[in-house]
């Protein structure tokens, strides 16, 4: 479970709440930070954390800016009460704040797009941390070189030409294209999820595949076995994220 620290965020964010406690003996003091897919539309929506929890937003310090079915976002929220069995409802919540997340697909990678694909570095803080699949996506946590206000592209592809290793097993690369960006410090961080969905296959409950990517150095590039398993589970423990210093110059 990644449960990160996040006061600086709240801090960023702007986010006030009044020390007291509710009924049900949650904190308004208490906040979480967590990933999760909007279930439903801007008039009436369930946040679905990658957990399988389901929170109500009965409350928000937040505008509404048009809310679609399947976004998905970081979000910043306070449990105000437990739901019912009947609701289908696990926490009703304060929306205190939310971040959206890039979202991608997978990519085949031939001789037509491996330019504009690009191989440029990226590397992890932690890579065994910073790389998981949860509620369908592959999730990476990522750092790279660049300026904050040049646009730059990752992607996960699987190259035509190689899509398995020796042993027959899928390999996938995250490709990162700078954009001829020539700044190089600080580095900054950025965030992506890639669907996977599209790997789920009839008659099979799950699938292995190895990811890869390549650093500033041999230190740093990366490789790992993954397995991404298509059953649903119960709803698991809330996870906190970290979300400070997330750049939006990647795409």
């Amino acid at each position: 479970m990644k449960k990160l620290g996040f006061g600086l965020l709240v801090i960023l964010m702007g986010i006030f709440t009044q020390s007291c406690d509710d009924s049900d003996g949650y904190s308004l003091d208490d906040m979480w930070i967590t990933i999760g897919n909007i279930e439903g539309d801007a008039e009436s929506y369930v946040i679905v954390t990658d957990g399988g929890t389901r929170l109500f937003p009965s409350a928000t310090a937040v505008p509404d800016y048009g809310f679609e079915d399947g976004d998905r976002m970081f979000i910043n929220f306070t449990i105000l009460s437990d739901g019912t069995e009947e609701s289908g409802i696990n926490h009703y919540i304060k929306l205190n704040g939310y971040r959206e997340i890039l979202t991608k697909g997978l990519i085949e990678l031939n001789k037509e797009n491996a330019d504009s694909i690009g191989n440029d570095p990226i590397w992890f803080s932690d890579a065994e941390e910073d790389i998981w699949i949860s509620n369908n996506y592959l999730n990476v946590d990522f750092i790279y070189e660049g300026a904050p206000w040049i646009t730059h592209y990752i992607n996960l592809v699987s190259d035509i030409d190689n899509p398995t290793n020796e042993d027959g097993i899928p390999v996938f690369e995250i490709r990162h294209n700078a954009n001829d960006d020539p700044y190089t410090e600080p580095p900054l961080r950025a965030f992506v999820s890639f669907d996977l969905t599209e790997l789920q296959e009839p008659g099979q409950s799950e699938i292995t595949f190895i990811i890869k990517s390549t650093g500033r150095s041999e230190s740093e590039n990366f490789e790992k076995q993954f397995t991404y398993t298509f059953l649903e589970k119960e709803p698991q423990a809330l996870q906190k994220m970290n979300m400070e210093n997330i750049s939006d110059s990647v795409e």
